[in-house]
């Protein structure tokens, strides 16, 4: 459990999400990282970790997994169960393409089977099902569109379609020469009006020929006329379009029914597609940080090497900069670092990246730290960070911090971990000092775990005379 709810939005957290969707190929994947949860077990953890650092290895170590196109074939599944309906034909191109996607991925991690078990878990059990993609192909070509033996009777339309146009455009043509040789034409040559070919005529010579007026110049010196014999071949063209309309309409009918049996290992081959997009994102997130998968152990402590802040490194990068590292213990022998210093000497950085780093590590993340690094699994983690003065029971700073404290001391066990950014702050240390003194004593004792950062003078030497507690400056 996380206290207060607005505690992934003050370490940064949620901006580590919005991140990771940057990275995302489709919205589905985007959907996924919205829905990224602290977790807290231990298991589930473990399995997150190791599949984003086994795509990291890929993007890294080996050739590039072949996932270019991402299509939310889930929607079309849905659409195609309904008794009746038909997918269109780009519809059923997007269902081709993902479909030739996914059986890619299966072909390449079937190659390197054994070197990547975590990634390969995600379709352990997935039905392998081609007929699919057969059936889409035997109708529809490499670009998508509708071939034209895709029936026997779509090949004769075609063929008397392509016949049509042949005699209307040759036709045409004849016609467009002879009113040429007479000086019937304008200057220019055949032209489209409303969707057929046109002969450019001077208005003056509009009736020496049999036809239909599309339209005219600006200046009403020209007129674009289709030739009689023309117009009842063009119409047959027209009639044979229609034709051609109704029987691509039956074709995707029969090729729908053909895949509605299959819909829901359709469904199953969206999800695994959705869960490589989520993971990619993650391992690509986790590259720009240099980030490595940390020891996770099961008792409830954390030793940091070499930890950087993930928002601060970033910035830092793009400013060319290079941040200096931490290394920070937390165990059963010093369960609670109070960082002193002066307010400028980073102890809020040093906080929030512990708190930050742990929230990462317990939603499947890669922390920017040494692989080295051990991190335990907490079941709560407690915050008490920036002025809350706003919060609806509108309290002053003070009287909601210690809100915040109460709560604390209430309900922090020994799996808990807490993170107090300037500890008693907000009244005078001559009352600040004492209550904060009580509370951290009283957490001591529940063997919470944490790292509280203050200016106090009396909570330091509090640290460094009681057992549990370690200075940290």
């Amino acid at each position: 459990m996380i206290y207060p709810k607005n505690s992934e939005d003050k370490l940064g957290f949620t901006e580590i999400k919005q991140l990771i969707k940057a990275k995302c190929l489709s919205i589905m994947g985007q959907e996924m990282v919205d829905k990224i949860q602290v977790m807290n077990n231990f298991d589930q953890i473990q399995k997150f970790l190791r599949q984003t650092a086994e795509f990291k290895n890929i993007l890294t170590s080996d050739t590039a997994l072949p996932i270019s196109n991402f299509h939310d074939i889930k929607i079309l599944a849905k659409k195609a169960r309904l008794e009746g309906a038909f997918l269109s034909e780009d519809e059923f191109f997007q269902v081709q393409q993902s479909l030739t996607t996914v059986f890619a991925v299966l072909g390449y991690f079937n190659d390197r089977a054994g070197l990547y078990p975590n990634l390969e878990a995600l379709f352990e059990h997935l039905p392998i099902e081609k007929n699919i993609l057969k059936a889409i192909d035997r109708v529809l070509d490499p670009k998508g569109k509708i071939r034209p033996n895709a029936s026997r009777e779509l090949l004769d339309i075609t063929s008397a379609i392509a016949q049509a146009e042949q005699a209307a455009r040759k036709t045409i043509d004849q016609i467009f020469k002879n009113a040429g040789n007479n000086g019937w034409t304008a200057d220019g040559s055949l032209t489209v009006r409303d969707g057929r070919l046109c002969i450019p005529l001077l208005a003056e010579n509009k009736r020496k020929l049999k036809g239909f007026i599309h339209d005219e110049s600006s200046s009403g010196q020209t007129v674009y006329m289709e030739p009689e014999e023309v117009f009842t071949l063009n119409n047959k063209v027209r009639d044979l379009e229609f034709d051609r309309r109704r029987e691509i309409i039956k074709i995707l009918t029969l090729l729908t029914d053909e895949l509605r049996p299959y819909v829901p290992i359709l469904i199953s081959y969206h999800g695994l597609l959705t869960k490589l997009d989520f993971v990619r994102a993650k391992a690509l997130f986790a590259l720009d940080l240099e980030a490595e998968m940390p020891v996770l152990v099961p008792e409830m402590r954390i030793n940091l090497i070499n930890a950087s802040h993930p928002l601060l490194l970033l910035s830092y990068k793009k400013e060319q900069k290079s941040v200096v590292p931490l290394n920070i213990r937390i165990d059963e022998t010093d369960r609670l670092i109070v960082v002193s210093g002066p307010n400028a000497g980073g102890k809020s950085v040093c906080m929030k990246t512990v708190g930050l780093l742990q929230l990462m590590v317990q939603a499947g993340l890669l922390i920017p730290a040494a692989e080295q690094s051990e991190v335990g699994v907490f079941r709560q983690l407690f915050s008490d960070i920036g002025d809350d003065q706003s919060i609806e029971s509108d309290l002053s700073t003070y009287s909601a911090h210690l809100s915040k404290m109460k709560y604390f001391v209430e309900m922090a066990d020994s799996k808990t971990l807490i993170l107090i950014d300037e500890f008693g702050t907000g009244t005078d240390p001559q009352f600040g000092g004492p209550i904060a003194e009580a509370v951290l004593e009283s957490l001591n004792q529940k063997r919470v775990k944490g790292v509280i950062t203050t200016h106090y003078s009396n909570l330091k030497l509090f640290a460094s005379d009681t057992s549990g507690l370690e200075n940290a400056s």
